[in-house]
């Protein structure tokens, strides 16, 4: 027999404290586990979140390059010339909004009128 019955007395000791060691090791295994699937979830959550801000921003650009085409055309300063009367302000507008949109037979889309009105202001 390898153990006597006067070596037993050791072996109780050390299962134990092995036993409650073991016990600990899975306890904070089991926590840490627990964390890591929580940050996982809030990681999905913030890349999801980004998307939508990120294809929010493009959109915003979008608009506001739309607006400062509207802004720096001609026909947006005939609109706001106070100094002249309704009559020539009516007239000039029209010739501006001609010239800016070319004729209405083909609608473009406020982009492409945008993109139209950049091109005019940058050449």
């Amino acid at each position: 027999m390898p153990f006597g019955g006067n070596e037993l007395w050791v072996l109780i000791p050390v299962v134990a404290i092995l036993a409650g060691t073991f016990r600990r090791v899975v306890k904070t295994w089991m926590v840490l586990k627990a964390q890591q699937q929580t940050l996982g979830a809030s990681n999905r959550e913030l890349e999801q979140e980004v998307t939508a801000l990120q294809k929010d921003r493009e959109s915003m650009l979008q608009r506001l390059e739309n607006l400062e085409a509207i802004v720096v055309s001609q026909t947006w300063d005939a609109l706001h010339d106070h100094s002249l009367p309704p009559q020539e302000k009516e007239l000039k507008v029209a010739s501006a909004a001609r010239r800016e949109l070319g004729t209405a037979a083909a609608t473009p889309s406020y982009q492409q009128r945008a993109g139209e009105l950049a091109r005019r202001l940058q050449g």
